[in-house]
């Protein structure tokens, strides 16, 4: 039975390529830090990373063949010598019932590291490498980033640890210090589109990829749900400026958020929530911004931007002041958006406060 084997995406096939080399040379590292913005396919590149160590008959390229028996295992999310390490709550959906968690955690545990004690201080049951994937890394609690810090200090034989983070300055230094470092790039506007185009065709992919940052992979998972035609309603609304409906938007929104917590139960990807609807507002108050202090165009909704002119020509000479100060506002919003306790009401305010500024 052939598996599907972990590739790099295409923008990251150069960094793998080596990091392989480094791996087979004479002095391989331990331990692997690898830096990816977040949705840019870094959890594919430490999986293909994973898969090329474990395999049992690696190609001439010493990429995993997809077809030995460690390949098999690890694609039946059963490898003796394989150990992910990551939030509970990232397994919440995962493709083996039994291996969902009843109480998820947001964050990597002491717990979460001192289970790896068996795995790493018994002899391999392959006769090959061990292999400890831990992503993402910055979400290690304290107490289990020292616990692993001392794993590191004092690496077990024949054992791999691959790290994935997408802000370096979020680790502990000395954790940083204890590992290679592979920076994986991000790919450009051109390769991103192409990537996706090669999944399924879209005029609208580079606008898409503008709006959320570049995150590639987030726009993968996005398109075949309503997350963008929600967004766009949404911006469409705001771009009315004072003349925006805010009970009735925020009773729209409520009903979306409800909407999305019932396919999120069915097994659908994340869309919208309330920490989406702030992102939204913060984007939009950034091109706000820009709009009123440079006359440029907006970097988020760039075909809004006539529409951010009109709405801001005839306010307040203290408009740029009072934008800066409700983005203050939007960031304490956006630490607690986990916890919302009355949707429509918190939509409201923060909406109401939005046409306030006009």
């Amino acid at each position: 039975m052939n598996h599907t084997v972990p590739t790099p995406l295409p923008w990251h096939q150069t960094v793998f390529a080596q990091w392989l080399s480094r791996q087979y040379s004479e002095r391989p590292a331990h331990a692997s830090l690898v830096i990816a913005f977040e949705d840019t396919g870094g959890e594919q590149l430490v999986e293909a990373m994973a898969a090329a160590v474990l395999c049992e008959s690696p190609t001439a390229e010493q990429h995993a063949c997809g077809t030995c028996g460690s390949c098999q295992l690890l694609a039946a999310y059963s490898h003796p010598d394989y150990r992910l390490l990551r939030p509970s709550i990232m397994d919440m959906a995962h493709p083996i019932e039994e291996m969902r968690p009843e109480k998820p955690s947001k964050e990597i545990t002491i717990d979460d590291v001192r289970a790896l004690d068996n795995m790493v201080n018994q002899t391999s049951h392959r006769g090959g490498k061990r292999v400890v994937v831990v992503y993402p890394a910055h979400k290690l609690n304290r107490n289990a980033a020292n616990a692993l810090l001392k794993t590191l200090e004092e690496p077990p034989a024949n054992t791999l640890f691959i790290l994935l983070a997408h802000d370096v300055q979020q680790l502990i230094p000395t954790i940083v210090s204890r590992c290679q470092l592979v920076v994986a790039g991000a790919p450009n506007s051109e390769s991103a589109v192409a990537y996706l185009n090669g999944i399924t065709p879209n005029p609208r992919w580079a606008e898409y990829l503008q709006q959320e940052n570049g995150a590639v992979m987030r726009v993968a998972k996005l398109i075949h749900t309503d997350y963008f035609t929600i967004e766009q309603n949404f911006i469409e609304q705001l771009a009315r400026g004072k003349s925006l409906d805010a009970i009735a938007v925020a009773t729209a929104f409520e009903k979306h958020i409800k909407d999305a917590d019932k396919a999120r139960l069915a097994g659908a990807p994340k869309t919208i929530d309330m920490a989406t609807l702030i992102t939204w507002l913060q984007r939009w108050a950034h091109d706000l911004t820009l709009s009123v202090q440079q006359g440029g165009v907006a970097r988020y909704y760039p075909k809004y931007t006539q529409a951010m002119v009109k709405i801001t020509q005839n306010a307040p000479t203290s408009l740029a002041i009072q934008i800066h100060a409700w983005q203050g506002e939007l960031a304490r919003e956006r630490r607690i958006a986990d916890h919302p306790l009355n949707v429509r009401s918190w939509v409201e305010k923060l909406l109401l406060e939005y046409v306030a500024l006009f």
